[in-house]
């Protein structure tokens, strides 16, 4: 009786220090803020796309026009645990032919995550595209993304 009791309480210590070791499941977070710096123009929001697991948990209601110089932010959130990317589309109000294009990628490859981002505006002159990461956490993945239009 007293060797049974003795392996059971040694194979249930076994499986709770197995089953505490394990790593939680990174469901990255990022948080996303569009910055109108232009004082020329005000931005109306045409479209956004989330890909790869990716949607968006909360947003600035309506995400329809940003006055000059002010910002909007939302927060997307995903679905898997090793990919976030998504697409942001920002035009100046009233000329459709004058846009931003914001790009985001999170992605687990070889152990850690790699994030990528890109900004560009479908015309030239003074008005500029840019995008600013933050760098990912190493366990999570959640990061941040400013892109501005100035």
């Amino acid at each position: 009786m007293f060797r049974r009791s003795s392996a059971a309480r040694f194979f249930g210590a076994t499986a709770v220090v197995l089953l505490t070791a394990l790593p939680a499941a990174a469901n990255p977070v990022a948080g996303i803020r569009v910055t109108n710096g232009s004082a020329a123009f005000e931005l109306a929001y045409a479209a956004s796309a989330s890909s790869l697991g990716g949607y968006v948990t909360s947003d600035n209601t309506p995400l329809a026009t940003i006055p000059r110089q002010t910002t909007d932010a939302f927060t997307v959130a995903s679905t898997t645990a090793q990919a976030l990317a998504g697409a942001l589309i920002y035009r100046a109000a009233g000329e459709p032919a004058r846009e931003c294009t914001f790009r985001y990628t999170l992605a687990f490859a070889g152990g850690r995550y790699v994030l990528t981002t890109d900004a560009r505006a479908s015309w030239t002159g003074q008005v500029t595209c840019t995008a600013t990461p933050s760098v990912p956490d190493k366990a999570k993945g959640d990061f941040s993304v400013t892109f501005a239009m100035k």
